[in-house]
């Protein structure tokens, strides 16, 4: 039986070819990665010097960016594994665009890897997926947020709870400027009453505005939720960041 499984994957890899998702070369038959190793490589994490508070890059020693210095947020910290920068974007676009749940998967992988070293977020009870709406979830067979989430969870221990719903469509977010996406997503979320209590963490692939992350938090910390946070894939920045 092993034998038939490794005979059908080698037959699968040479009828349907994996290529990576940023070069579009292709990939070993052993490589369970969307990425080739040249562009893994060439992810950039995102780490200090940071905000504090949504991890927008940031320099001359200030420890908040313009956006968040003096300001409350439901949801306090934002923290991210990699900039949206290099082979980030195609790593998205591969498994929200081109149905590759796998490039999710591996993402998620990632995440949990990275993890560790952001000893801020450690504490919650669960890990909880920004939703989809309905119709996009049926349009699209998957939350990628989700596929993100589980495997984090199951690489860290965390539950993966779904306590928010998208209560109606909105807008894409990314052709709006910030104002625009905290209007866009304004009630936008509901969660469930089995938030209360709870310190949650929330999973999404991408922050730029943050705009959606809090949203999210408001949702939960208003069905009872004692501390909200969120962990995405990538940072988005808003302003040219020094290679």
């Amino acid at each position: 039986m092993e034998g038939l499984r490794r005979l059908a994957a080698w037959a699968a890899h040479w009828l349907f070819p994996q290529t990576c998702a940023h070069c579009r070369e292709d990939l070993p038959r052993e490589e369970d990665a969307p990425l080739c190793a040249r562009c893994r490589q060439g992810l950039r994490l995102c780490a200090p010097p940071f905000c504090l508070r949504c991890a927008e890059p940031v320099c001359g020693g200030r420890a908040y960016c313009t956006a968040c210095l003096g300001r409350s947020f439901a949801c306090p910290l934002v923290r991210a594994a990699f900039l949206y920068r290099g082979p980030a974007p195609a790593l998205v676009r591969a498994f929200k665009y081109r149905g590759r749940r796998e490039a999710a998967r591996a993402a998620g992988r990632w995440m949990a890897c990275l993890l560790p070293g952001f000893p801020e977020l450690s504490g919650h009870d669960a890990l909880v997926p920004v939703p989809l709406h309905p119709r996009r979830l049926r349009e699209r067979g998957y939350n990628q947020a989700r596929l993100l989430a589980e495997e984090l969870g199951r690489l860290s221990g965390l539950p993966v709870l779904d306590l928010l719903e998208r209560a109606r469509p909105t807008r894409p977010q990314w052709d709006l400027g910030r104002q625009s996406r905290r209007a866009n997503l304004a009630g936008a979320f509901q969660a469930s009453p089995r938030a209360r209590g709870s310190s949650v963490l929330l999973i999404d692939d991408v922050c730029t505005s943050g705009a959606s992350l809090e949203e999210c938090a408001r949702a939960l910390l208003r069905a009872g939720a004692s501390r909200v946070a969120a962990y995405v894939l990538a940072r988005q920045t808003l302003r040219p960041v020094n290679s």
